[in-house]
């Protein structure tokens, strides 16, 4: 007796692939849903139905990405998640660079990993991809969603007809192969996601054209554990200039395993009838004369040709989305590929979520594209110099010195995009999510975004500090404070001038007078705290998913005293020398209000002076959230 085919499914988001990217966002819809964020109470939590062409055995047969750089594991550090990596990762604080002779020569290949400064992950965090997926999975079980895996994705329509965020305006094709005949079913949704790779069907489909091409570049990537080897820095984040392969990448792994990667020029191709294992192997050997390896055994390796490329759209039809390798894919040179994922997920997660909540209005998702299109279409402007590069030529286009080694101009622009590699100095233009004037008191400080430490202002990432707790006076980092629940926080950096207390006062009588602003108070204590409820006692008022956090310039035995009121949400002190004030460019006198978004970029910044402190959050916040 066949097996019944699969009914259709009516969810709200579709998620097109289960590598990091389409898991990551699954888990984000799930979680946020499960927090109470929703307009109303009552409301459901967000269904996500997820397909996977492959079944797992299969996904796990690519090697694919290994590297969260720091601001990806702060990202994963909010979502609960970084811990789970952490226990499992290679934490690579070191580089080691060789040229032909083997002899280490000092400031290039990846130098940059080491100095890494303004975050707690001074490091990189190797897990192969695998493993990622692995604690997403386990994760999304828990919330119960489980991959439907060999369902591939055939086709989609969007019904003009529906409004825009309406119940099946979404139609998808999916063919299910895992009962052994293929059958076909429809998942109709609000919004779908295409997350399935850079051989992407929904681009296609969706209709949205891409930018780019492939080069004649081949690189080998062979995953395996050594047996041994006469590397000196085996467990250093390598590089090894050979006269053959170019720029050869050396990567501890997990699990005792290590990664080799190199250009296989045409040359070296046709020696060979067939490029296989054995052949890579072969030739991994050679890449990295003149040190000796012998593996123990080989994990995975592969070949792959080196291409670029950029949808000219992140959504269409308001209701279609890409994200990863699907919206823009590039070489694994500047190991950017997962760590590109990371950063559409998060920023696509809370604003989809708040939408299909109520909370947010539809045309923030507008924001998606703008902020994260652009910056994949400077990582691709990146990795097509840094390509070539790591093939051992200099750019066509290459300004400087045509005799200079290409190892050493690599050296230099991995060096310089420091800020960029780690992720720490991305940052967005203006627009309705960042309220920034380039014009006027932020021009100078725009002039620097580029630069570690960028500067805390709208559009940028909010600095991770360390504080201390009230009481205790325990260092605690200000991100832990602010975990990523879909909510905003209102950091509000008290001031010590009469002026500034009085800015607090209003501030504080502004949020008291504002239903969908106001905190409440923990039951049997006097302190007040954003956390979870802002209620009102007006059932009707629509409630904002916003937090605020209290920080005093220094440490007290209680906040009363230097403020003489009970702080708005919790409250915590700077570290003796002013570190969070200063990091975050606030003078102790006048004092500083920020808006973080969700994501953890900061969305607006405003004096705690001003007289229209209120009406200034008021307009940001209204300007996303309904009233």
């Amino acid at each position: 007796m066949s097996p019944s085919p699969r009914a259709d499914v009516n969810v709200d988001v579709c998620i097109v692939g289960a590598g990091p990217v389409g898991l990551n966002l699954a888990y984000q819809l799930r979680r946020f849903s499960s927090a109470p964020i929703s307009a109303t109470p009552d409301s459901p939590p967000i269904s996500v139905h997820i397909v996977e062409a492959h079944p797992k055995p299969v996904q796990e047969s690519f090697g694919r990405a290994v590297t969260f750089w720091p601001r990806s594991m702060e990202i994963l550090s909010q979502m609960a998640l970084a811990d789970q990596i952490m226990q499992q990762c290679v934490a690579v604080r070191s580089s080691a660079a060789y040229n032909a002779k083997g002899e280490e020569v000092f400031g290039r290949g990846w130098s940059f990993v080491e100095g890494i400064e303004d975050t707690r992950f001074k490091f990189a965090s190797v897990l192969r991809q695998k493993f990622v997926e692995d604690i997403f999975r386990a994760e999304l079980v828990k919330l119960g969603v489980k991959v439907s895996e060999m369902c591939k994705f055939v086709d989609l329509t969007v019904d003009d007809s529906v409004e825009v965020g309406g119940r099946g305006r979404v139609k998808a094709k999916i063919l299910d192969s895992s009962y052994g005949e293929a059958r076909e079913y429809t998942v109709h949704c609000r919004y779908l996601i295409g997350c399935d790779g850079s051989r992407t069907l929904v681009r296609g489909a969706a209709g949205i054209e891409s930018e780019g091409d492939r080069t004649e570049d081949k690189w080998v990537r062979i995953d395996g554990v050594l047996k041994s080897t006469t590397m000196p820095k085996p467990r250093s984040y390598g590089a090894i200039e050979s006269p053959l392969y170019g720029n050869v990448l050396w990567i501890p792994l997990d699990h005792g395993a290590t990664r080799i990667g190199f250009a296989m020029n045409e040359e070296r191709r046709k020696l060979y009838d067939e490029l296989n294992q054995e052949v890579f192997v072969q030739e991994a050997k050679l890449s990295v004369k003149p040190f000796d390896i012998e593996y123990e055994r080989v994990d995975w390796a592969s070949v792959y040709s080196v291409g670029q490329r950029v949808a000219k759209n992140f959504w269409t039809k308001q209701s279609v989305f890409l994200a990863g390798d699907a919206a823009h894919s590039h070489s694994s040179g500047a190991g950017q590929g997962m760590n590109a994922g990371m950063h559409d997920a998060v920023n696509l997660g809370w604003k989809l979520a708040l939408v299909l909540t109520g909370v947010l209005k539809k045309e923030v998702l507008e924001t998606y594209t703008l902020e994260r299109q652009l910056n994949a279409s400077k990582l691709i402007k990146y990795d097509e110099d840094i390509s070539v590069l790591v093939s051992g030529r200099l750019p066509k286009d290459w300004r400087g010195d045509r005799t200079e080694d290409p190892n050493i101009v690599l050296g230099k622009i991995l060096q310089e995009a420091k800020g960029f590699n780690t992720g720490l100095t991305i940052g967005f233009e203006p627009n309705i999510a960042v309220s920034r004037d380039d014009s006027k008191e932020d021009a100078s400080l725009v002039a620097k975004r580029t630069i570690i430490p960028a500067p805390a202002i709208a559009g940028y990432r909010a600095p991770d500090v360390q504080v201390l707790t009230p009481a205790l006076w325990e260092s605690v980092w200000l991100h832990t404070l602010m975990t990523n629940l879909a909510r905003f926080h209102i950091l509000v950096f008290a001031g010590t001038s009469t002026t500034a207390k009085g800015g607090f006062s209003g501030l504080k009588q502004g949020v008291q007078k504002n239903a969908h602003l106001k905190v409440e108070r923990v039951p049997g204590t006097a302190q007040s705290n954003g956390v979870h409820t802002n209620g009102s006692s007006n059932p009707e008022a629509r409630r904002w998913p916003v937090d605020f956090v209290t920080i005093l310039p220094e440490k007290v035995g209680n906040a009363w005293f230097e403020l003489g009121t009970d702080p708005l949400g919790k409250v915590y002190y700077d570290v003796d020398g002013g570190d969070a004030y200063q990091r975050y460019g606030v003078e102790v006198d006048s004092g500083a209000v920020f808006i973080v978004r969700p994501d953890g970029w900061i969305g607006a910044r405003f004096a705690l002076e001003s007289n229209e402190l209120m009406e200034d959050i008021d307009a940001y916040l209204g300007g996303l959230l309904h009233r």
